[in-house]
């Protein structure tokens, strides 16, 4: 069976053109956008979009992950179509060398000097990323295959650094003053919360949740919605209290130009509407309602993505989102989409965490 065959069983035919034509948009999008000094926004949208679906795609491995460390009856379902997620490492890696040469000759970092200097950056990111996504390919990406206590535990760890690592080069490097020591949790636990609702949202769609499972898996959405809450919460409510120029200068940047709107747009979608939506049992059994949550929140933490990064490469004064921001999103989804298709395509296959 060849590429195209085994992704057109995982997507179906119309899907996997459409994602091939999406991607295409995506591209072309981009690089239009690196002209006439708009680059920097440019980066920023691939950034964000990149943020989004590596964060997602890792952090549905750390599903995985976590419930072999974790034994769980109702996540065991859902366990290889975490590990699928891993098919995204090869195309996350490509973009983000992309990324990193955007930082030389279209320079989206303001002070490349110290920790963010070009050669630096672009060989402690470039080493990383490799690092995470061949780890991700080979523990979890193998049908059938468990992963061993230790390479999960090891994995939990690396994901934990990684997303660390990520947050302090691609949401604080492009500002020029920010500090911050709470961004790296909130970074890699909301890509662990995003990785989560795509698996869940997968299983649904995949009819191998039963009202039971349902239960379960809309019990750690609700609480990892929450616990998002508190993070962003724990973060903003430091700043503002202590009222640093190196914390508040990130906050207010996003309190102007129409970015009140994300940031409530952000609060409502990744913990309003999963909590309101799932503190009621009826929300919890119904398949549609469930769907519709996770399809929100896991729009909320792109847009979370877009917030913590385009704000700070923007000319002031532009709009919050354009139609070249949700371009470059649907070109990173149809990548995603081609990647991560044959782990996706019917089969008997043995479900072991």
């Amino acid at each position: 069976m060849s590429w195209l065959d085994e992704v057109e069983a995982g997507l179906g035919r119309r899907a996997t053109w459409g994602a091939v034509a999406a991607a295409a948009v995506g591209v072309l999008a981009f690089v239009t956008g690196l002209g006439a000094g708009g680059a920097p926004r440019a980066f920023g949208a691939l950034i964000a979009s990149w943020l989004f679906l590596a964060g997602a795609a890792m952090g549905a491995v750390t599903f995985r992950a976590f419930f072999r460390i974790v034994d769980a009856g109702w996540a065991r379902p859902l366990a290889l179509l975490g590990g699928g997620m891993a098919g995204f490492g090869p195309v996350a890696w490509v973009v983000l060398l992309v990324i990193l040469a955007g930082a030389g000759w279209a320079p989206w970092i303001p002070r490349p000097t110290g920790w963010l200097a070009v050669p630096t950056l672009a060989g402690r990111e470039a080493a990383l990323g490799a690092l995470l996504f061949v780890l991700a390919w080979r523990w979890f990406r193998l049908r059938g295959a468990a992963p061993s206590m230790s390479q999960a535990v090891t994995w939990c760890i690396a994901f934990a650094v990684v997303g660390s690592v990520w947050a302090f080069d691609f949401v604080l490097g492009p500002d020029p003053i920010a500090d911050s020591t709470m961004v790296g949790p909130y970074v890699f636990m909301a890509a662990f919360t995003a990785g989560t609702s795509l698996v869940v949202l997968l299983g649904l769609v995949r009819g191998v949740l039963g009202e039971r499972e349902r239960r379960d898996a809309a019990g750690l959405v609700f609480a990892l919605s929450i616990f998002w809450a508190y993070l962003l919460c724990s973060q903003f409510l430091t700043s503002r209290y202590a009222n640093r120029p190196e914390e508040t200068g990130y906050l207010l940047r996003r309190s102007v130009d129409g970015w009140p709107w994300v940031v409530w747009a952000v609060v409502a979608l990744v913990w309003a509407v999963p909590f309101f939506g799932l503190l009621h049992p009826a929300g919890r059994r119904s398949p549609a309602v469930f769907k519709g949550v996770l399809v929100a929140q896991l729009l909320g933490l792109w847009l979370n993505c877009h917030l913590m990064v385009v704000p700070s490469m923007a000319t002031p004064g532009s709009a919050p989102l354009g139609l070249r921001d949700l371009l470059i999103l649907a070109g990173m989804l149809g990548a995603f989409a081609l990647a991560v298709a044959r782990s996706l395509r019917p089969e008997p296959v043995q479900l072991r965490v």
